[in-house]
């Protein structure tokens, strides 16, 4: 099921609310989520399309999808955005060392006619047009495994206001708090969304220093097997100003591995994660999908071997 292309009707404030960690049908813990694919549309090297599903659960090792293309390997997004403040200073972080991110944005931000609400909407415009890939984080930011009845609102509602913004449609989701349920991943399954979860998590939204969160994860990535997907939220200025030292980290990391003979973290960006299959567009899309393709001049050399 495709959601409507008016989107109009939506641009009306709309209140935010948080719930607390869910927990999946087996009562574990599901903070760190991982990633559902539904059955998408195969290419095959011949031109023949077929439906295979793609199901699986875990990362590195046990992703039976598109697994890692290098031993080490990261994955950079952000939730809950945008922010008017803090969002800007990513883009330029990421801009300026040429790296893609997944923005994961809630719909209320961006919806209503107050300037500010106005200002947001442009802020998406911007995180598409500079090549990040926007996607669904539900409108509210509601628990969907505890409130199923607001499931196709608070995803179909989101999708609207993305592709008004945007002029593509969001191919990937993550569901607040990590949430896993079977009435969740059938509507997800029903609308072929790509569900991404995350395996790196500093816990920006309860811990206030820099410091504590580089610390955590230059410690994580050290150790770092297979591909590494971390989640950092754009409205909080802990993540934003610890963004740089990291990546910083990351480029010395890269140095003393390849002078070690071990292998270096490679950047990745979203489309380790997008379906074998045409990027949904509204008429606005064709004309961001063109800017997007005037910016990808090839991007500066890593700052590692």
């Amino acid at each position: 099921m495709r959601v409507g292309m008016d989107a109009g009707h939506l641009l009306q404030p709309s209140a935010s609310a948080a719930e607390p960690l869910s927990v999946d049908d087996d009562g574990a813990d599901v903070r760190a989520a991982g990633i559902r694919r539904s059955p998408a549309q195969v290419v095959a090297p011949d031109g023949s399309a077929s439906r295979q599903p793609m199901a699986a659960f875990g990362y590195g090792a046990l992703t039976g999808f598109y697994p890692s293309d290098a031993p080490r390997e990261l994955v950079l997004s952000f939730d809950d955005g945008p922010d008017l403040k803090f969002t800007p200073l990513v883009l330029d972080e990421l801009d300026r060392r040429g790296l893609k991110a997944i923005f994961f944005i809630t719909g209320h931000r961006v919806v209503g006619d107050r300037p500010e609400d106005m200002a947001r909407r442009e802020l998406l415009q911007k995180i598409a047009a500079h090549g990040h890939l926007v996607a669904n984080h539900t409108m509210s930011h509601r628990n969907l495994c505890r409130d199923p009845d607001q499931v196709p609102a608070e995803i179909d509602a989101n999708a609207e206001v993305i592709a008004a913004a945007t002029g593509v449609r969001p191919l990937l989701f993550r569901a607040p708090y990590g949430a896993r349920c079977h009435s969740l991943e059938a509507a997800l399954a029903e609308r072929e969304l790509v569900s991404v979860g995350w395996n790196l998590d500093p816990q920006d939204w309860r811990n206030p220093s820099s410091e504590q969160i580089l610390a955590y994860l230059e410690a994580r990535l050290a150790r770092l097997e297979g591909r590494g997907i971390l989640l950092l939220h754009d409205t909080h200025p802990a993540s934003v100003f610890a963004l740089g030292p990291l990546l910083d980290w990351i480029a010395r990391e890269n140095i003393r591995a390849v002078a070690e003979h071990r292998p270096p973290i490679v950047m990745r960006d979203y489309a380790a994660f997008l379906p074998s299959r045409p990027i949904p567009q509204t008429s606005l899309g064709a004309v961001v999908a063109s800017v997007v393709r005037g910016l990808r001049t090839p991007a500066p050399a890593p700052a590692f071997p």
